[in-house]
């Protein structure tokens, strides 16, 4: 395939990582500012942990379609990025040890990060299941399921972070490789980096800063301030360079890119 072909191909890539980005966000936010499912109550102050545990699994139940919609489609989009390092290195003609950094970093990437999200679903799906044993051990089962899901939903948080600092890191090998090429513009690959930069410090929040905040017993929302923080990194900032990759690489082929949408 020419240099041209590559770079179509990484276009309706971008286009491709954009669009499940934003629908994922958009899921997420649903989920995120209680929109279809209000927020739930605070429990009464008899309730026990096995009670608080019930609610918060019934709570997880009512989001489970948005739940859905959105890991599967950043699965998807984790899935773009993955195999865009390949035809990224291709479209900028790298040949060399730099342009096989690039398809690895956002292989190992896209991987972990659509990995995350098939675990979640998996582990969600049966830890918030309605069913319980009928046995005599409600209790115990019930707070088995309990860890069994914080157990899972923390390894599904250091693999996001890890694709994200990988993302990062491919981020800034993009924009080092991509001047050369003639035909991604200075404005994207400065963009990369602040993405990149942004992308660093959330997960930066989320280890680091949430932890000495708690210990200092700060009254912040941590959930808010991450979520919009996922939300402005994942909704926002990728999609939209992944858009301007996808727009660039098309009029840089705009012969190209006519004559294979007119076969569609």
């Amino acid at each position: 395939m020419t240099d041209t072909a590559w770079r179509t191909i990484s276009g309706r890539l971008g286009w491709f990582i954009a669009a499940t980005f934003v629908v994922a966000m958009a899921a997420f936010a649903l989920r995120q500012f209680h929109v279809i499912v209000p927020e739930p109550e605070f429990p009464p102050p008899d309730a026990t942990l096995v009670d608080n545990l019930i609610r918060s699994f019934e709570h997880e139940q009512a989001h489970w379609i948005g739940d859905l919609v959105s890991s599967l489609t950043l699965a998807a989009g984790f899935v773009g990025l993955a195999i865009l390092g390949t035809t990224l290195r291709r479209a900028l003609d790298r040949d060399d040890a730099g342009g096989a950094v690039l398809a690895v970093i956002f292989l190992l990437g896209g991987a972990i990060g659509a990995a995350s999200q098939v675990l979640y679903l998996g582990a969600i799906e049966v830890a918030t299941n309605p069913g319980y044993c009928d046995c005599g051990f409600l209790a115990e089962e019930i707070i088995s399921r309990g860890m069994a899901r914080d157990i899972v939903n923390n390894v599904v948080f250091w693999m996001t972070d890890a694709s994200v600092v990988l993302f990062t890191i491919g981020l800034w090998v993009f924009a080092a490789l991509a001047p050369a090429s003639g035909w991604v513009p200075n404005g994207l690959t400065m963009y990369a980096r602040v993405v990149a930069v942004v992308a660093f410090l959330s997960v930066l929040w989320g280890r680091v800063a949430v932890p000495l905040l708690i210990a200092g017993r700060a009254e912040l929302d941590f959930e808010l301030i991450g979520g919009v923080l996922t939300l402005l990194v994942a909704g926002v900032l990728v999609p939209i360079w992944a858009a301007w990759l996808a727009l660039s690489a098309r009029a840089a082929a705009p012969e190209l890119e006519e004559t294979l949408s007119a076969g569609d």
